[in-house]
């Protein structure tokens, strides 16, 4: 999963090639990313499941970033294949199914937005699957 701003998502949309970005302290997680995972995205300001998406391409170096947030060093990107996107309107609210994700159990359900503060999260396949599956039931 990916957690990003509202103003980067925007940004995203405009892009004629969809690409996330991400900071160097993921570059762990990175190097686990493989084409064709699966992904979703969330925009933290408005607590909200948009889109799933499929990885196109492997990490890539960033030269420079496109991407608005003073407080990240972007240093990676990876393409993305969008498979479904909501409007904002239209957007899962996280609030009422982020308590019952595996990935925030160790979080205090009042608190899971904690849970979503950084921008890469690795997910269960419940998990997913369970986002995914609410993101697709939306006409």
């Amino acid at each position: 999963m990916f957690t990003i701003s509202k103003e980067n998502f925007d940004i995203f949309n405009n892009q004629k090639e969809k690409q996330i970005e991400f900071g160097k302290k993921y570059q762990r997680r990175a190097k686990r990313i493989e084409l064709d995972d699966r992904v979703v995205i969330y925009i933290q300001d408005i607590s909200k499941w948009i889109m799933t998406a499929t990885v196109s391409s492997k990490v890539k170096n960033i030269i420079k970033s496109n991407w608005k947030d003073e407080s990240m060093d972007y240093k990676y990107k990876v393409d993305l294949n969008i498979n479904r996107k909501l409007n904002e309107d239209s957007g899962i609210d996280a609030s009422f199914i982020a308590p019952s994700l595996e990935y925030l159990k160790r979080w205090l359900p009042e608190h899971w937005k904690l849970g979503f503060s950084d921008s890469m999260h690795i997910l269960s396949a419940r998990d997913f699957n369970l986002i995914e599956s609410e993101i697709n039931r939306i006409n």
